[in-house]
């Protein structure tokens, strides 16, 4: 049997046009895996590159964790710490004519050495001592932080605002450990 040019160069299309086809068929799933460890293999570059820049900060961290520590209070294991800590809040409140309307203060919970203590507040007061209200607390030598602020007008009034706020008191717990940076409640 003999073929003409014409049947040649179609059977050579048609022989090309499967060829392509089957290597795409067998070499989509071999590209495919080899861009995802590509993009792997960049995402591992970043993170050697921001571990390689903490570890070139050691110092700076552990100096930021030594000025945590002395802020860090640590109480004995049997002893209630909620009234310390609403002590300091009411004090710093006093002192900054913000009006305390409610605290309510939630459980204790653990995260390994560490313990955490939620004090949920309802408050008023105008924009000068809620600022300086939280400047104070943010000088006391102790380890609390504000979340979840909320601020409202109140209705019918000039300025004076409202809202909530949760306190979180961080401590730790040791066998006989003294409050670091509170005062001794009175017998």
């Amino acid at each position: 049997m003999k073929f003409s040019s014409r049947e040649l160069v179609l059977s050579a299309i048609t022989g090309m046009a499967v060829l392509v086809g089957l290597s795409y068929w067998l070499g989509k799933p071999k590209l495919d895996t080899w861009k995802e460890l590509a993009a792997n293999q960049e995402a591992l570059e970043r993170r050697i590159e921001l571990s390689e820049r903490i570890i070139d900060q050691k110092g700076e961290w552990e100096q930021r964790l030594a000025a945590l520590r002395t802020k860090l209070s640590g109480y004995p294991g049997d002893r209630d710490v909620t009234a310390d800590y609403l002590r300091i809040l009411e004090r710093v409140a006093n002192e900054n004519d913000l009006n305390l309307v409610r605290r309510r203060s939630g459980r204790e919970k653990s995260h390994g050495d560490l313990y955490e203590l939620g004090i949920d507040c309802t408050w008023e007061a105008e924009l000068g001592p809620l600022v300086r209200f939280l400047h104070a607390l943010e000088q006391e030598n102790v380890t609390m932080d504000i979340e979840d602020l909320t601020i409202a007008l109140v209705a019918g009034s000039d300025g004076r605002l409202k809202g909530d706020f949760t306190l979180i008191c961080v401590y730790t717990r040791d066998a006989g450990a003294e409050p670091a940076g509170l005062r001794p409640l009175p017998p």
